[in-house]
């Protein structure tokens, strides 16, 4: 490296050290991206299987705020659901979980790509991981221990009017 003499050394360190500063204060790109959308995930989602039938249903991201409900039937008869949301921010998100309308369980995100989305809260017993990802007109979600170990995964289609 070759440094050179400036007419003013004494600008030119501070501007240096200021640089320096404000690099050290900048966080480094993440996989996130510059901001996040998860609008593939909106719409209504139904299981393939005969019993139990359980659907997601996903509204769009608008004002940074996904909204979504789970129900599962068996034998035609709803036995449980979950209210959902996630609220996104630039480049952070929450997925925010209510089991039976239970108070809110999060998971911070912590991976996305253009079709592909994971959370994690490794405060929790479980699930530690929520991910979603999406192939054409099928939604797939994994729960998880962080270690993938412990896992379930949930399949569905995209239900047409």
């Amino acid at each position: 490296m070759t440094i050179r003499k400036h007419t003013e050394p004494r600008r030119a360190r501070r501007f240096a050290l200021a640089a320096f500063a404000v690099a050290a204060c900048t966080p480094a790109p993440t996989a996130l991206g510059q901001s996040i959308s998860l609008d593939w995930m909106a719409g209504h989602w139904r299981s393939t299987n005969a019993d139990p039938v359980i659907e997601e249903v996903w509204t769009d991201g608008a004002g940074g705020l996904l909204l979504g409900i789970n129900r599962t039937q068996v034998e035609g008869r709803a036995v449980g659901f979950e209210f959902l949301r996630i609220e996104l921010a630039g480049e952070t998100g929450r997925y925010c979980a209510q089991p039976g309308g239970r108070p809110a369980t999060c998971f911070n995100l912590t991976e996305q790509s253009t079709m592909s989305v994971r959370f994690e809260n490794p405060g929790n017993d479980f699930p530690q991981v929520i991910a979603y990802s999406r192939d054409g007109d099928v939604l797939t979600a994994l729960i998880s221990d962080l270690s993938g170990e412990q896992a379930m995964s949930f399949t569905w289609s995209r239900v047409s009017y």
